[in-house]
């Protein structure tokens, strides 16, 4: 097993959770190059201690992990199965960590077509955001080979409160798409219950005064006071991003069969939401849709 100070890792993808991860492997000690095709990422990550390369491929070149954090899944596929991708130039025995919320049937295709060059491919995606990754508390969830987890498993320590391993090739993102299914179901229940409310004749920040000594104390806690407040400059993760997420867990869910009624009416709140110019907001920004729907007038971009 490589120690930190010759374990090479490559990390793909410097924005606001990439950028993060990077910082806290470098505080951890393990020697990092990074590659983002956005200047001022490459440049924060100098700034944290990262060497950075110019293209994935010598990022890539010669590195015993590679870990990923990206934007979509068209990103993930070109960067991992793309000309000079992963694929083509990670060395064999490599392991790479896909830290994203992307696709289970694309995670399967990548671990599938690295298998073949010795590569292994895990999905790791991570629960949590921004405040959470600042204080190594995301929750990380693997699918992929046990063996290559346990070996490298110090890597996602570096940033994580928890790592769950799930099973084979693409659990980790079933388990992370479950996750946002409810996270943002409930999150559109309590938008739905506040307008409710205020059309009754109720005000938001008396409702939630009492909802957050009430027992469901967690969501309230973490997002209520805002979005009673309508106040949405405090991007944690915008709503276009909930958007995103809710479709791929709806997708997923459609693959397998199985209906998920009000996944779809939540993401139908969140298209109403992003037609009042609200997609960059965050994502309490979904109580306007429904304000709008009971005739209260919404706040716009």
């Amino acid at each position: 097993m490589a120690r930190k100070a010759t374990k090479k890792i490559a990390f793909l993808g410097l924005g606001r959770m990439g950028g993060l991860m990077t910082k806290h492997l470098v505080d951890a000690g393990f020697p990092v190059t990074g590659y983002d095709p956005a200047p001022q990422a490459i440049s924060a990550a100098k700034k944290n201690g990262a060497k950075t390369a110019r293209t994935v491929a010598a990022a890539v070149k010669g590195a015993d992990v590679v870990c990923s954090s990206l934007p979509s899944p068209a990103v993930v596929r070109s960067v991992y199965l793309g000309p000079k991708g992963v694929l083509e130039t990670a060395r064999r025995g490599a392991v790479c960590f896909e830290l994203s919320t992307s696709t289970v049937s694309l995670a399967k295709e990548i671990a599938e077509a690295t298998k073949k060059k010795r590569i292994a491919f895990l999905d790791a995606p991570v629960s949590g955001s921004i405040p959470h990754l600042e204080r190594k508390e995301v929750a990380a969830i693997v699918g992929g080979d046990p063996a290559a987890l346990k070996e490298h498993r110090d890597v996602l320590d570096a940033f994580s409160k928890s790592i769950t391993y799930m099973g084979k090739s693409g659990n980790g993102l079933i388990m992370k798409l479950v996750t946002n299914h409810i996270l943002n179901i409930h999150h559109s229940g309590m938008a739905e219950g506040l307008a409710f409310g205020m059309k009754a004749g109720l005000t938001a920040p008396r409702m939630m005064k009492f909802l957050q000594n009430s027992v469901i104390p967690l969501l309230i806690h973490y997002k209520g006071t805002t979005m009673a407040a309508r106040d949405y400059s405090d991007v944690i993760a915008n709503l276009g991003i909930s958007f995103k997420d809710l479709g791929l867990s709806i997708n997923e869910a459609n693959d397998l069969g199985a209906p998920v009624p009000l996944g779809a009416a939540a993401r139908q709140q969140y298209t109403s939401a992003m037609a009042l110019g609200l997609e960059n907001a965050d994502f309490n920004a979904v109580f306007e849709a429904f304000l709008n729907a009971m005739g209260t007038r919404p706040k716009r971009k």
